[in-house]
């Protein structure tokens, strides 16, 4: 039987997902994010230069990513596209990595994005509609505006009064300096 340090060495991941229950889109994000991350040198990784990725990232891939899925949600709650024309996430200038103190005897680090992975969406006022939706993007639940989160379109997204819908998940990263 192998040892656990055995094991640890012939992996070939640099960057982990810790574990813990996250919402359908969190998941996609957060695996999506890992496999660019791990296309760095891990040794030139930190809170400054992870932050800068997920922004970049944040406004080319992620924004697609998010869009896409909202896209599907609204088909499969059976919504006319657009229903949801204010779409909004924490990406290039509301997110930020912060270093989590590791305890850990390996040689890694732990970044989480400070205040969670937040995803917002607002539109109709209807609430079946509001139902549907909320069914369709597993993971999310009804919410009061945020204020302005960066769009997804581009810009802020400027969040009025009304029904909103929420995913929010704790997004953190571990890159492991082999």
């Amino acid at each position: 039987m192998k040892q656990f340090t055995q094991i640890r060495a012939e992996l070939q991941e640099k960057a982990y997902r810790p574990t813990g229950s996250m919402s359908q889109l969190g998941n996609l994000v957060a695996q999506a994010f890992k496999k660019h991350v791990e296309k760095a040198k891990m040794s030139q990784v930190d809170e400054k230069k992870l932050t800068k990725m997920w922004g970049d990232w944040c406004s080319k891939k992620g924004s697609a990513l998010v869009l896409d899925y909202i896209s599907k949600a609204e088909k499969k709650a059976k919504l006319e596209a657009g229903t949801f024309g204010v779409a909004g996430m924490k990406g290039k200038k509301f997110g930020k990595f912060v270093k989590e103190p590791s305890y850990s005897t390996e040689k890694q680090d732990y970044y989480l994005l400070s205040n969670d992975f937040v995803v917002m969406i607002q539109g109709t006022q209807d609430a079946k509609e509001l139902k549907n939706m909320t069914k369709a993007m597993k993971g999310s639940y009804k919410s009061t505006e945020a204020g302005t989160l960066d769009g997804l379109l581009g810009g802020d997204a400027k969040f009025s009064s009304g029904a909103t819908i929420e995913i929010r998940d704790t997004f953190g990263i571990i890159i492991d300096d082999k």
